[in-house]
């Protein structure tokens, strides 16, 4: 057996929210260290958490040009709809 059959599969990394979650919480604690002595430690951090939570709220989404393309097809099936006869025409044409 060689060295690579029993090594562990590599973890997945980190999704992309949660990474940009992580940078944007490292940022603003450096750049607010003003405020970070005004408030304490552990308000600041809350503080900071949630607002890296609504800043990267929304960063994974991709199923906006999927519901595009759905409604697309739903229009492109109504328009190509068959029109219905009337039960009139069809038994005066039958005379």
């Amino acid at each position: 057996m060689s060295s690579t059959d029993t090594a562990k599969p590599a973890r997945p990394a980190k999704s992309s929210r949660k990474e940009a979650r992580d940078t944007i919480e490292k940022k603003l604690d450096l750049l607010l260290v003003d405020l970070k002595n005004e408030l304490g430690d552990t308000k600041f951090k809350n503080r900071i958490k949630k607002a890296a939570k609504l800043l990267s709220k929304g960063l994974d989404k991709k199923k906006k040009a999927a519901i595009v393309k759905k409604k697309a097809t739903k229009k492109a099936v109504k328009g190509a709809k068959p029109v219905k006869v009337k039960a009139e025409a069809t038994t005066k044409a039958a005379e």
